[in-house]
């Protein structure tokens, strides 16, 4: 049984990566030289085929969606049930005052957004188990995003921030990767982010360009726009996942 150069930890022959610290084991040429780094459509071509080997890693952002539809639909509906215009003396049955649908409406959707946030970022745990060859668990992904919370929350203040300025927009995003890849903290992700631009600027540009592209053709299509959006959504996350593992190894 062969074992990890990092942690010592034991692997299976033909693994890709140590199931323990997520060291790469594949080595290109001699030992000790990385493997030369894909193009952004080699990344994206590697996620798809780990996403259709691995249909579970969708369940997180597919749960999100259908959850934030639902909400929304129960909030149209609860809506519509006020008489725009028209009372009970004209003979319809009373109904609930505005101020209670207003309320209702607003703590639903507060309620959506706070599921579909730990699912996005249990999506990317989930991502992150599926590269790793380590088993797909829904459970485990989210219980990893509660544990991790208060650090997430303080990421994503950030990262909004970083969004701001608009040309940071891809070091917040690589921030998230890198923060729950690596399980570090928030200013190594920041730094180790700005390593990763700074180096494959070129690939991160094309895969946000498909990004953008690709979320926005898929969201109109009736009725499933936004699951598939979800969906696709995964395998770019895999892909950056790619990206930086490559960028581990070359530096």
């Amino acid at each position: 049984m062969p074992y990890c150069p990092k942690c010592g930890g034991e692997v299976a022959e033909g693994d890709r990566f140590c199931p323990h610290c997520g060291e790469r084991l594949e080595r290109g040429g001699e030992e000790g030289v990385a493997p030369p780094s894909p193009g952004a459509l080699e990344h994206l071509s590697f996620a798809f085929n780990l996403a259709s080997r691995k249909p579970m890693v969708f369940a997180p952002a597919i749960l999100g969606g259908v959850i934030s539809m639902v909400i929304s639909g129960l909030v149209s509906f609860t809506v519509g049930l006020y008489p725009w215009g028209f009372t009970p003396g004209l003979g319809y049955p009373p109904t609930p005052r505005l101020a209670s649908i207003i309320i209702f409406a607003g703590l639903a959707s507060i309620v959506g957004a706070i599921i579909s946030y730990i699912l996005f970022f249990a999506s990317l745990d989930m991502s992150r188990d599926a590269y790793l060859d380590r088993p797909l668990d829904l459970g485990k992904s989210v219980g990893y995003v509660l544990r991790r919370l208060g650090t997430i929350v303080v990421a994503s203040i950030v990262g909004a921030i970083l969004m701001v300025t608009i040309i940071l927009i891809p070091v917040a995003l690589i921030m998230f990767v890198i923060l729950v890849f690596d399980e570090t903290g928030i200013g190594d992700s920041i730094s180790k982010a700005f390593g990763v631009l700074r180096r494959e600027l070129g690939d991160i540009i094309i895969l946000l360009i498909i990004a953008i592209a690709g979320s926005f053709i898929l969201g109109l299509i009736p009725m499933i726009g936004s699951l598939l959006s979800s969906a696709f959504n995964v395998i770019i996350s895999i892909a950056f996942i790619d990206l930086y593992s490559y960028y581990k190894k070359a530096i």
